[in-house]
């Protein structure tokens, strides 16, 4: 799909405010409120536009310790990978997973309340799979940027 202005302005303001209005979005590009309701149906039947969410502080919910954990698999087989992504998608701490490239194979995101509990996860959802050889850990001290605003 190609993008033109009214369709960057438009994916731009809702990245920022997925609550604005078709009418408080038109008045901000100069468009009319039938015009964005039609881009942004467009948008979504295409699957740019994916889901419309609420983001969550962290610490206001009491979870206040981020992990980055990179694992190593035991084995490189398509079965083996499949496996591991399904029990990834079923843990509700991992906040984010990719596959990478380099001495490990997949960098997970853990959000956790507590030390303790990031021990626990790891030792027994991680550590505990027959999927995973090793794993290490990186406990951030801040957070300097975190973003899911995309500019293109």
């Amino acid at each position: 799909m190609t993008f033109d202005r009214i369709d960057r302005q438009i994916l731009t303001l809702l990245q920022r405010d997925s609550r604005l209005t078709h009418q408080e979005i038109a008045d901000r590009i100069g468009s009319s409120t039938s015009s964005v309701s039609r881009r942004i149906q467009a948008l979504e039947d295409a699957g740019v536009i994916s889901a419309r969410v609420a983001l969550v502080s962290a610490a206001a919910v009491g979870l206040n310790v981020c992990v980055i954990c990179n694992v190593k698999l035991t084995h490189h087989s398509d079965d083996t990978r499949v496996e591991f992504e399904s029990l990834v998608a079923d843990i509700p701490e991992i906040v984010s997973c990719y596959a990478v490239s380099g001495s490990h194979d997949y960098t997970l995101t853990v959000v956790v309340s507590d030390v303790q509990a990031y021990a626990d996860f790891l030792n027994q959802r991680i550590l505990n799979s027959h999927l995973v050889d090793a794993a290490s850990s990186s406990f951030t001290l801040r957070t300097v940027k975190n973003t899911t605003e995309l500019h293109f």
